[in-house]
């Protein structure tokens, strides 16, 4: 009878056939008295039976675990047999089928997902491979193509293709694209060639293990060098003529940058630099205060072009045409108005895609919102979690190496945190009264408003805190005022003066706009200056990301009872940084810094070098700055003696025994150093008869394994360095050197 039942409920028709008809888990739990084998399998049968319109959902939840497992790996795996597992895979799928035995089919067809997540993940990475500048270098008269320009207050960063580094770019394999910044002053125009002297070298590691990785991001994005210039560009002629794609490029990007530059003008000061971010994603001219305001007080997402942006586009374009169109009533009695309105809403959002810049975040907003009014043309429901599924799956296929960033999955848990909750009310019978007035509208409006801000940050939370190692505690309060200013007030005043700047009235509006980001910056400074505006907590493991991701979905794509089982993994993932040791000693990747924690602080050797490191340790620990390391010996109680010859740190051990770190800054105090320190770091290589008993850290293996970070042990102190958090993958140093070495 079980195996009859389960049959029909793989086949998606069990509600509706023999033991189960019209009977769900509830009824279960009723009729059998007793706990047997039975009751659960029954019980289970009944429970999936009832969820059979979710199962599908599930198929891109596995093709991302198969994602993550790639990219979660020490080693490359081989393309070649994960190819051939899954044809076989394949095969197995479809003769279980045949075979009629659907329960195994279905299984088999997840964990098939799961394996073309790991195999795509492979063939992308390979199918993107360029090379990578191998060390750093000065080249006197490279010349290249400028595809991209980025402008900053100290200078723009142009990004080059069709590159000639001269002779010195003969020996070894050159890379395809390079990114440089350039001194302040004037910058070229997209399409231009150009000749500079520029320092280059290999895209930057990670500045501590489990780091936002950018090698990485590089890898994908075929970005072989970044540096800077050493003096200034010269225009030199193009070695061939635009085709098509070029010209229709160089054009979007030129009018973007003119449509940030003529908003800038129109709205000078820091509101019109607002107001560029906010159109053309142009970030340029917001002061950094402004900035940490904003994310102190929640409202970053203001200025980061995503669903928000661009619904917002959708829902103003779309509900001006309808209104417009309704004005003639035989137009809104006879034609479909409703299509009329999607369809120019989503004209309008593929402009300001391409005007945004179309970054990877954005094209994802699009997708979902072009979703959302393709249903709407097609008759079809246009908020669903299919739909989220959907665009989920067609992301990834895209992008795959977007899932372990912080855009994909901030923007997917607010969107399937805020569908499911629209789910269960709307399933619930909920509905809203239309004759309500209009103090109740505004009453229920801004509940909507607040309750929308609450479902989005909680389900954000886990991972703003796991990337960014911040949570801003006033983000519903700040959210609840700004958002409906952004949304009714200055988005509509902008989109309108971007209709009327081709004949010069673009002024007015933005002028308008203006009082509506002075608003929401006044409103973003009270919030960020409020006591306790900001919290700091350090970072989720890998295992209590992956706690609460697959909990949170289980929640979310579940409709049952049984979906409330995701909650106890949830919390085991929030929980799962109290598992991570604190640090005792963080060794910079170069000799002349480091980092010591004592006291709940952390003590740099010099706060004047590489502030881009010591922010992300400071991210990583949560931690606040205690100072430098002259501040930290003028306590009564310091750890640290210093002499001519280097520094030694005293502190006790877990276990009660002392520990002690040296830092060896001159090579005579090499012998004594490695005798009686549990580590040690060394200005040189030591003599092969020296430092054998205990760790030494030498400047070789700070290059060759970047960051090295130094935990609490038994019975030895653990060593963690940045290269074997990453592994040997084709983005880190050694599978570089190794590419290079087979070449």
């Amino acid at each position: 009878m079980i195996y009859r039942s389960m049959v029909a409920f793989w086949r998606g028709d069990t509600m509706n056939s023999g033991h189960f008809k019209g009977q769900n888990a509830a009824s279960f739990m009723r009729r059998d008295k007793t706990l047997s084998a039975r009751f659960w399998q029954n019980a289970l049968a009944a429970t999936l039976a009832g969820e059979r319109d979710r199962w599908a959902l599930w198929c891109p939840v596995f093709f991302g675990v198969g994602i993550a497992a790639y990219f979660s790996l020490p080693i490359e795996p081989p393309l070649l047999p994960l190819m051939l597992c899954s044809v076989l895979a394949g095969l197995m799928t479809g003769v279980a089928h045949w075979m009629g035995a659907p329960r195994l089919s279905g299984i088999l067809i997840l964990l098939l997902f799961a394996l073309f997540g790991l195999t795509y993940s492979v063939w992308k990475t390979q199918s993107v491979a360029a090379p990578v500048l191998e060390r750093a270098q000065v080249f006197p008269g490279m010349s290249g193509r400028v595809t991209a320009v980025e402008t900053f207050p100290d200078g723009a960063r142009i990004r080059l293709q069709d590159l000639d580094f001269g002779w010195r770019g003969r020996r070894n394999p050159s890379p395809d694209v390079v990114r440089i910044k350039l001194r302040a002053g004037a910058y070229p125009e997209i399409g231009d060639r150009v000749r500079l002297m520029a320092r280059l070298s290999p895209p930057p590691r990670p500045s501590y293990p489990g780091a936002y990785d950018f090698a990485r991001v590089a890898w994908f994005d075929r970005l072989g060098a970044v540096g800077f210039s050493l003096s200034d560009w010269e225009k030199v002629p193009r070695l061939s003529e635009p085709d098509v794609s070029e010209i229709a490029h160089i054009a979007i990007q030129q009018t973007r940058m003119n449509v940030s530059a003529g908003l800038q003008a129109a709205l000078p000061g820091i509101r019109g630099g607002v107001m560029a971010a906010l159109l053309t994603g142009d970030r340029a001219a917001v002061p950094e205060p402004v900035l940490e305001d904003l994310r102190q007080s929640g409202l970053a997402h203001l200025l980061a072009i995503s669903g928000l942006h661009i619904g917002m586009i959708a829902l103003i374009v779309f509900a001006t045409l309808r209104f417009l169109f309704a004005l003639r009533e035989s137009w809104a009695r006879d034609l479909p108005i409703k299509k009329w309105a999607a369809f120019g809403a989503l004209v309008a959002s593929f402009g300001y895609l391409l005007l945004s810049g179309a970054t990877v975040p954005t094209q994802r907003a699009f997708l979902m919102t072009g979703l959302v009014l393709v249903a709407i043309l097609t008759d079809r429901q246009a908020i669903s979690m299919r739909l989220v599924a959907f665009a989920a799956m067609v992301v990834l296929l895209i992008a795959p190496q977007g899932l372990s960033g912080p855009s994909f999955q901030l923007s997917f848990a607010a969107v399937i945190a805020l569908v499911a909750v629209y789910e269960s009310y709307r399933f619930g019978g909920g509905k809203q009264d239309g004759a309500r007035g209009w103090g109740r509208k505004f009453i229920f409006y801004m509940a909507a408003v607040c309750l929308t801000t609450v479902i989005a940050g909680a389900a954000t939370a886990p991972f703003a805190i796991h990337h960014f190692g911040r949570i801003a505690h006033y983000s519903v309060l700040a959210n609840l005022i700004a958002v409906p200013i952004v949304t009714f007030w200055v988005m509509p005043m902008g989109l309108l003066s971007l209709l009327v700047m081709p004949f010069g009235l673009e002024a007015w509006p933005l002028a308008a706009a203006g009082w509506g980001i002075g608003a929401v910056l006044t409103i973003a400074h009270w919030v960020a200056t409020l006591p306790g505006a900001t919290g700091h907590l350090p970072p989720m493991t890998g295992w209590g990301l992956a706690c609460v991701t697959l909990g949170g979905l289980w929640a979310a794509i579940w409709r049952q009872r049984w979906r409330y089982l995701g909650v106890p993994f949830v919390i085991v993932g929030l929980a799962s940084p109290l598992s991570q040791p604190m640090p005792l000693v963080l060794f910079h990747e170069t000799t002349d810094q480091a980092g010591i924690v004592w006291q709940g602080r952390l003590w740099v050797e010099s706060t004047r070098r590489d502030k881009f490191t010591l922010s992300v340790w400071q991210e990583k620990t949560a931690l606040p700055l205690g100072g430098d390391w002259q501040d930290l010996m003028t306590l009564r109680e310091t750890p640290l003696k210093c002499d001519p010859l280097g520094c030694s740190l005293y502190i006790s051990l877990s276990d009660g025994r002392a520990g002690v770190f040296a830092f060896t800054q001159d090579p005579r105090a090499v012998a004594e150093d490695c005798l009686q320190a549990d580590v040690t770091r060394l200005p040189i290589v030591p003599h092969p008869s020296l430092c054998r008993e205990r760790a030494a850290i030498t400047p070789a293996d700070l290059y060759r394994e970047g960051v090295h970070v130094i935990y609490d042990g038994k019975p030895h102190v653990a060593i963690k360095t940045v290269e074997a958090a990453r592994g040997h993958r084709p983005w880190t140093k050694s599978g570089l050197i190794s590419q290079q070495f087979v070449d």
